[in-house]
């Protein structure tokens, strides 16, 4: 399930038929013969399928704003193993512009290697309908209601890691008796995650939350603390330059010897049979458009712990469809199932 964004590509206008960018990249003499200029018939980026992606792939390693209003107390610690399960569309398919579909989630993830080659498929024929991220998680408890936490995860099947924190102010920390002791504590917070492992891009989600929770003592023997909450998510995706074309060598090609030192562009000593240089390859090194998703994410948690021992659950999904505030996102709502378990004293 690694991302491979360099797989979702638009192909040009006015290719000769049979041909496509790629092939046109690895021989461009084609073009040529066909009376066209090869750095006219590059790659374009796929950039709907790319936002789509960043969007699911951004909801799944959110901020889990999983903890109870109460925090751990100006003495207290907890520290916790998180598993986060969160579904995604991993089917669905945009319209691009040229009237093509794209599977997002087929094309842009790597899928399984071949038994012959060893090499990736050129596509993920069955890519998991749930994406998995294991998290350990320490929090920490503050003068005057406040806490912070620390988080670094995995995302498994693929190389990437989320890493990030989390700060929070509990409004009704203290009040433990009386009429304000019936109330629910209410935490008000804010978490920031980001990714590490794929060069291709930059992700990185802010979630700002707010949560009521009762704890409920039984027995003297442990505690049971339902909450409920909601959850503002921001989504920021940056590509960085992709090489829609990583099978050819845009240097090797060109016979680079060097910038031209009046304009920075590459001085190719490979030429083509019209006398132009061979650098069209250099044209499908590009980048995909920013993405900037907002979202609103519901909030249902339940917490168990006896003495130092900390369970709990939680169940967070979309209240609206993604695609009513978000332009061109075309996937359903979608949610994650956390399930955490640690020490707390």
């Amino acid at each position: 399930m690694d991302p491979t964004p360099e797989r979702l590509v638009l192909q040009p206008g006015g290719l000769p038929a049979g041909s496509t960018c790629q092939s046109i990249a690895s021989n461009p003499e084609s073009a040529v013969s066909a009376g066209l200029r090869a750095n006219d018939l590059a790659c374009r980026p796929n950039n709907l399928a790319f936002r789509n992606m960043m969007s699911e792939l951004g909801f799944a390693m959110a901020p889990s704003a999983f903890y109870p209003a109460r925090t751990t107390g100006l003495g207290g610690f907890a520290l916790t193993l998180e598993a986060n399960l969160t579904s995604i569309n991993a089917d669905k398919t945009v319209d691009n512009p040229d009237g093509t579909k794209t599977q997002y989630w087929h094309l842009g993830t790597r899928g399984k290697t071949d038994a012959n080659t060893k090499s990736f498929q050129a596509r993920n024929d069955e890519p998991s309908s749930l994406l998995q991220l294991y998290t350990l998680k320490a929090r920490k408890g503050l003068p005057l209601g406040f806490e912070v936490a620390g988080a670094l995860g995995f995302m498994a099947n693929t190389t990437m890691w989320v890493m990030g924190g989390d700060v929070r102010w509990a409004l009704m920390e203290g009040f433990r008796a009386g009429a304000f002791g019936l109330l629910p504590d209410i935490s008000v917070g804010a978490g920031v995650r980001t990714m590490a492992g794929n060069p291709k891009f930059y992700l990185t989600t802010l979630g700002l939350d707010v949560r009521a929770s009762k704890p409920i003592n039984i027995a003297d023997s442990g505690t049971l603390t339902p909450g409920l909450g909601y959850q503002r998510l921001i989504i920021f995706a940056d590509s960085n330059v992709v090489d829609l074309t990583p099978n050819v060598d845009a240097l090797r090609e060109c016979g680079y010897s060097g910038p031209n030192p009046d304009t920075g562009a590459p001085l190719c000593s490979n030429k083509l049979s019209n006398g132009s240089d061979n650098n069209g390859d250099f044209n499908n090194n590009v980048s995909f458009d920013k993405v900037r998703i907002h979202r609103h994410r519901a909030l249902a948690s339940l917490n168990y712990r006896y003495e130092i021992v900390y369970v709990g659950s939680q169940f967070a999904i979309d209240i609206t469809e993604p695609g009513d505030e978000n332009p061109n996102i075309v996937g359903g709502r979608q949610w994650t199932l956390s399930l955490e378990a640690g020490t707390h004293f």
